[in-house]
């Protein structure tokens, strides 16, 4: 596997922005879609597929337990329809993809052996690990963490899954349980709900008809079938576009679907509520800088991963921004939670760890050197941050960008940020 690979260490200069975008497109429809692909009996077509490292990571898993794979020309083919194990299998820095595995590789009678690295090798995979038992696999982990090793075959029909920890537990049986025929999923307080809501629109795409209670219990009849599909625009990426916009100058986004049921699809509202001018219309959104951004209290617990973002935005308000609902950012690719304010508090901003939130005294950033903590979007942030700080801001770690968004840095050069690199790729 070849990986894609981005500058270890930019420094971001005090910048005005003003351009256009496209949204790349979504990592999260990227995953479900290559999996179910792999599970539907024949040749399926993923269109506009995102090509990142996490992505990659899911591309091989899929090859490795049985799928062919081609990607060529924005173009991901996969001949699917039998499941094998007895492979051994590196998701990288990926949870979605080791955790849809896992559900995966529980249909084959041979073991196969999924780990990632320092990071991922972290995250909890516990609750799966023992919904997938429940359901006759053969699960051992390690103390609640990858490694991991799963076998089968699946032999029940219905499981209960405690998904507060994450929704990709809940994510992982339902593509699993597709492959049953019937199945049905009790989800005990589900986190993160609009991923859900992803992998749903993402299983009624391939055939599989889903019938629900809230968010709840899940039923689902039919198996995948083959498909052409068309992956959308990724709001959580264009986020950050839409941030820069809003802190220093204009930024419109294309390619992004009015209602489409991703939870970052909130940066709209949070920016509105913000004070952000923001223009809707014809799948592109807008963001124009008021020129001062107004704080806010809000729960973000069904849209976690924008809390990065947000937390910058809220170092541009004039007052204190009280983020809630985020302490399962403590189990990402980095320790989230304390990542945010940790960095903000180098870079001259009032931030700190508030229980499970954050409590964030704006008036503007100062600058100075942050940190990724090998972490993509806490790397995006940063970089964000040093749009309208008073100094440069030096960014390391940047290395782990094109884990969800490769062209990060050349869409920010193309709406106008001075950006310095300063060594050569990383890992």
């Amino acid at each position: 596997m070849v990986w894609l690979k981005a500058p270890d260490k930019v420094v971001i200069h005090p910048s005005s922005v003003d351009g256009r975008v496209e949204a790349p497109p979504s990592k999260s429809y990227t995953h479900r879609m290559l999996f179910l692909a792999l599970l539907a009996r024949g040749r399926s077509v993923v269109r506009r597929p995102l090509i990142s490292n996490d992505t990659l990571a899911t591309l091989n898993a899929v090859s490795l337990l049985g799928g062919s794979t081609r990607v060529k020309g924005g173009v991901a083919e996969v001949e699917g329809g039998e499941v094998r194990g007895g492979a051994v299998i590196y998701a990288a820095g990926s949870g979605t993809t080791i955790r849809i595995a896992m559900g995966v590789a529980a249909h084959s009678g041979e073991a196969t052996l999924l780990y990632g690295d320092e990071s991922l090798n972290r995250r909890p995979v516990k609750p799966l690990s023992q919904a997938l038992r429940s359901l006759g696999a053969r699960v051992c982990d390690t103390g609640g963490r990858p490694p991991v090793k799963v076998s089968g075959p699946l032999k029940g029909d219905s499981v209960e899954v405690d998904a507060a920890l994450s929704s990709q537990f809940a994510t992982s049986l339902l593509i699993a349980g597709a492959l049953l025929g019937e199945f049905q999923l009790y989800a005990a307080r589900l986190s993160s709900r609009g991923y859900v809501d992803i992998t749903l629109e993402s299983l009624s795409i391939f055939g599989v008809r889903v019938e629900r209670e809230g968010y709840r219990l899940f039923r689902l009849k039919g198996v995948p079938r083959p498909v052409e599909a068309e992956v959308p625009g990724d709001y959580s990426s264009a986020s950050f576009m839409l941030a820069a916009g809003a802190i220093a100058g204009r930024v419109a986004v294309g390619g992004l679907r009015p209602g489409d049921p991703q939870p970052d699809r909130r940066i709209v509202e949070v920016l509105m509520a913000m004070g952000a001018r923001v223009r809707v219309g014809g799948g592109v959104v807008e963001v124009e800088s008021p020129g001062q951004l107004e704080p806010v209290d809000i729960d973000l617990d069904d849209s976690p991963d924008l809390a990065p973002v947000v937390a910058v935005l809220a170092a541009y308000a004039r007052g204190v921004s009280r983020l809630r609902g985020l302490e399962r950012l403590r189990y990402k690719e980095s320790d989230r939670l304390s990542a945010i304010a940790w960095n903000l508090s180098r870079l001259g901003v009032e931030a700190r760890v508030v229980g499970g939130g954050l409590e964030i005294r704006g008036g503007g950033v100062e600058g100075g050197v942050a940190r990724s903590w090998g972490d993509h979007r806490i790397a995006m942030a940063m970089a964000v941050a040093g749009l309208g700080a008073r100094r440069p801001v030096v960014v390391e770690g940047f290395s782990r960008v094109p884990d969800s968004y490769p062209s990060f840095l050349e869409d920010l050069e193309g709406i106008g940020a001075r950006v310095e690199v300063v060594n050569g790729g990383g890992v």
